[in-house]
């Protein structure tokens, strides 16, 4: 369930990988759905029909079940991103909920993407705890390593070498993380909970971190 830009995107990259992408479209392994086209067909005064939605995901995963005799079906989909991108959080979160209700009836396993900025501090205060209710597992840097670096790094000129370690061990200790993620991001949140003074410059100085390795 993809904007047509991103599938164009996808579909260059799985080809580029040696995937045939209409091949593997043909034996129904891959069904594309376009999430510009499907989003008004239960959209109802600006927010996700409760009514309507369950039917239209419903039709979209039992006909990618049928043309391919997979019982298993993953969804991947960025239709909350693009309500999201909107400006329409509100309705965003409503449809997170939706298809949180959905796959606890269905047996379908959903790959939810966001356009957002994980050195953001609304981000992390408004929008990542929000999610981990009704999501497993967080996804949030292509380079895990990058992250954990520049996090340490961050933390360790904001309080002192010292002071860092102690501090990282005694915050991840008291910290429930809202679904499972990297340590350096739980850090970040730990930060944002407990010690929102220090996430201010610890958040800033790793996003420099994060971008200046990422450019070297």
């Amino acid at each position: 369930m993809s904007t047509l830009p991103h599938w164009n995107g996808f579909h260059a990259r799985l080809e580029g990988l040696g995937v045939n992408v209409e091949a593997a479209r043909r034996r129904g392994q891959l069904t594309v759905v376009d999430a510009d086209e499907l989003l008004p067909r239960f959209m109802r005064d600006a927010i996700p029909d409760p009514a309507i939605f369950p039917g239209v995901f419903g039709d979209v995963v039992a006909e990618a079940r049928a043309r391919g005799g997979y019982r298993k079906v993953r969804v991947w989909g960025e239709m909350v991103n693009v309500l999201w991108e909107r400006g329409d959080v509100d309705a965003s979160m409503n449809l997170e909920d939706q298809f949180d209700q959905l796959i606890k009836k269905r047996d379908i396993a959903i790959f939810c993407s966001f356009l957002m900025d994980n050195f953001n501090d609304d981000v992390h205060t408004r929008m990542l705890p929000r999610l981990g209710t009704n999501h497993s597992h967080l996804i949030p840097v292509e380079d895990y390593a990058r992250l954990e670096h520049a996090v340490a790094d961050a933390l360790r000129e904001t309080v002192g070498p010292e002071e860092a370690r102690v501090l990282e061990d005694q915050l991840l200790s008291r910290y429930r993380p809202p679904f499972n993620m990297p340590r350096s991001q739980a850090l970040l949140l730990a930060l944002r909970q407990f010690l929102p003074t220090v996430a201010d410059p610890v958040l800033r100085r790793s996003r420099e971190l994060y971008t200046a390795s990422g450019t070297a």
